[in-house]
């Protein structure tokens, strides 16, 4: 019986997995910090009697997703190694 030919292993940069796996984790991760930024914000306008709070705080989750997206994409391109 002949055995059937393996296909060779991608290298890491190749893999498309890897690659939806990051593009998934970048849309979830920014939109829990969007999330975050404006429950916090909301609470703050609640605690305070305010009417701004929950946009200060979407625009910081906004600064703040972004962020944590580029340290994410330096993490996967191997960028800021020795």
């Amino acid at each position: 019986m002949a055995e059937s030919p393996r296909k060779p292993e991608l290298p890491q940069d190749e893999n498309p997995w890897r690659t939806a796996g990051l593009v998934a984790s970048l849309g979830v991760e920014l939109a829990v910090c969007i999330g975050l930024g404006w429950w916090l914000g909301t609470m703050y306008d609640d605690r305070n009697g305010t009417d701004y709070g929950y946009l200060s705080g979407v625009v910081l989750g906004l600064i703040a997703g972004i962020g944590s997206a580029v340290a994410l994409i330096r993490k996967y391109t191997g960028a800021g190694k020795p």
